[in-house]
């Protein structure tokens, strides 16, 4: 057999990624199997995430579209349910869900938006310090819209599970702010999926494949994957029990 040249051989194990071990010219002839992905995101993240956004979706159509305030209240407490989730998830959630893996400093911020152009691959596997103010913000107004609307009414027929604790006037007030906030809703969500689009098109990261599997790439071994563990799971339904006892009490019996 002829000499398999040096060269041709690592362009040969790398695409098929066959391991050698390059100092000592001595080839290890097995084949592995090439998996660069990471687990990132665990799944109550996941599910908390397309949640929110079927269930906002759906509370905006409802009221807008087909007007019908039973479904709006409907999808209004099980939005409500899932931010008060998420909460408490940030605090005993995995690793990259807790607010902690993405609480950065302002010098942190400001190196980020420098390089922000920069069509290198992610250094950061969980949110990075634009992503962090986009999460911390879309939940804080979600937050909001969920109290609000907790004390809405429509002044005749409908009202919302706590209004009875405030005055018809504070009740029209907040019904006001919660109309208005869904602007800004819909606007931080428009800027929300732009920012996907152009780490998409231009940094060439697949923020919703990873949001959809909870992996990312990892070419350059940066990242530190999460267990792949059932006790985050159990941890949530737990909590998810809770949170949908509470607000069954507070819309049926108070």
């Amino acid at each position: 057999m002829g000499r398999i040249e040096k060269n041709s051989w690592e362009s040969f194990a790398t695409e098929f990624s066959i391991h050698y071990n390059d100092p000592s010219g001595e080839f290890i002839t097995g084949i592995a199997m090439s998996d660069n992905k990471k687990l990132i995101w665990d799944i109550p993240t996941r599910l908390f995430h397309w949640g929110i956004v079927i269930t906002l979706g759906y509370s905006w159509y409802s009221i807008s579209i087909e007007g019908n305030l039973d479904h709006h209240f409907l999808s209004g407490y099980i939005a409500t349910g899932l931010i008060i989730f998420r909460v408490i998830w940030g605090f005993v959630g995995s690793r990259y869900a807790r607010f902690g893996s993405f609480i950065y400093k302002p010098s942190e911020l400001g190196a980020y938006l420098k390089s922000f152009f920069s069509r290198e691959g992610g250094k950061y596997a969980g949110h990075n310090p634009l992503g962090a103010i986009s999460v911390f913000a879309l939940l804080l107004v979600i937050l909001f819209q969920a109290v609000t609307g907790m004390f809405a009414d429509d002044e005749y027929y409908y009202f919302a599970p706590l209004n009875q604790f405030v005055s018809s006037g504070t009740a029209g007030q907040l019904t006001e702010l919660h109309k208005a906030n869904v602007n800004v809703i819909i606007g931080l969500a428009v800027l929300h999926i732009v920012a996907i689009l152009f780490y998409w098109l231009y940094k060439k990261e697949k923020l919703i494949i990873a949001m959809i599997t909870g992996k990312k790439s990892d070419e350059q071994g940066r990242y530190e994957a999460i267990p792949n563990s059932r006790l985050p799971i159990a941890i949530a339904i737990g909590i998810g029990v809770v949170i949908a006892g509470i607000l069954y009490y507070v819309v049926n019996h108070l």
